[in-house]
């Protein structure tokens, strides 16, 4: 059964392959913070061995794992803690996928995104009408933070991607596009601090690039967005959302923090889809719109 004993028997045994001395307690303690808790009684508190049972993407948390094994005094180097634990929770949870970050989380989602999209109905409609020679590439960008550090426990959450499908071109055949623009949305369900649920994908629009209607405004996109009347939204468009960006400057996120910045029916309204009066919009969203 995949739970914190059958990991942690699984991660004595690694440890005493690999030639380091640990107790049952401290492999526990160290199993305890790569699933995102600070202390064993901290995971017992929460009962997330039944979220972890039922996890179809466990997401290992490296940073606290080297942390709590620095304060357990463990001489053992970060790449083999992760190893011996990552591989302690395949052998223990093989229904799951274990990522030993969240980068590799991010790149795990995206391959779902992207094979959702491939068979979509609506893609695969506008792939005939490209006059194509089979499909060259597919990608999808997904932020995968928007579940390891938004979503709340308990909590399904949504990323937006917006990304190209790009056609082999047919050159015995007249050219009608070979490049369609594709928006979906990947939901999830935080399970517990590092586990999350079977991924859901809901491709929302595709067209051949050059059929796109014109650009909207950012008060429309925000409302098309997020599910706001319009008057609402150009009430969020007037406030300065903060930017959430690569270290490179690549915008990934904007958030309007609405708490005592809106008039009272326009919160209100906030509040029935952002309960904390926080809305994250993708920077994709404002792509085809005026600046912010």
């Amino acid at each position: 059964m995949a739970n914190l004993s059958a990991i942690s028997f699984h991660a004595r045994k690694g440890f005493t392959a690999a030639g380091v001395t640990a107790k049952l307690s401290h492999v526990q303690e160290l199993v305890a913070a790569a699933l995102g808790h600070n202390t064993l009684a901290s995971y017992q508190t929460a009962s997330e061995d039944a979220a972890l049972a039922g996890a179809t993407h466990v997401v290992l948390d490296a940073d606290l794992l080297e942390e709590r094994a620095s304060k357990l005094g463990l001489s053992v180097t970060s790449t083999q803690l992760l190893d011996v634990v990552g591989a302690a929770a395949k052998l223990a949870c093989p229904s799951a996928q274990i990522h030993e970050s969240v980068t590799d989380f991010g790149d795990a989602l995206q391959a779902e995104l992207e094979e959702g999209v491939e068979s979509d109905d609506n893609v695969s409609s506008e792939m005939a009408s490209c006059n194509h020679d089979g499909v060259r590439d597919i990608s999808m960008p997904i932020d995968p933070t928007v579940f390891t550090e938004l979503a709340q426990v308990g909590q399904t959450f949504a990323a937006s991607s917006k990304g190209l499908v790009t056609m082999h071109m047919d050159q015995e055949r007249p050219y009608s596009g070979h490049q369609i623009r594709v928006r979906a949305k990947l939901s999830l369900t935080r399970l517990g601090r590092r586990c999350f649920d079977e991924a859901s994908i809901e491709v929302t629009s595709a067209m051949i690039m050059g059929d796109e209607p014109e650009a909207v405004s950012v008060p429309q996109a925000l409302a098309d967005f997020t599910g706001l009347d319009i008057a609402t939204a150009e009430a969020l468009s007037e406030l300065d959302p903060v930017l959430e960006s690569s270290a490179d400057g690549m915008p990934y996120n904007y958030f309007f923090n609405c708490e005592g910045q809106l008039q009272p029916a326009a919160e209100a309204a906030v509040r029935e889809h952002y309960p904390d009066l926080v809305v994250m919009v993708p920077a994709w969203v404002v792509d085809n719109a005026s600046s912010l």
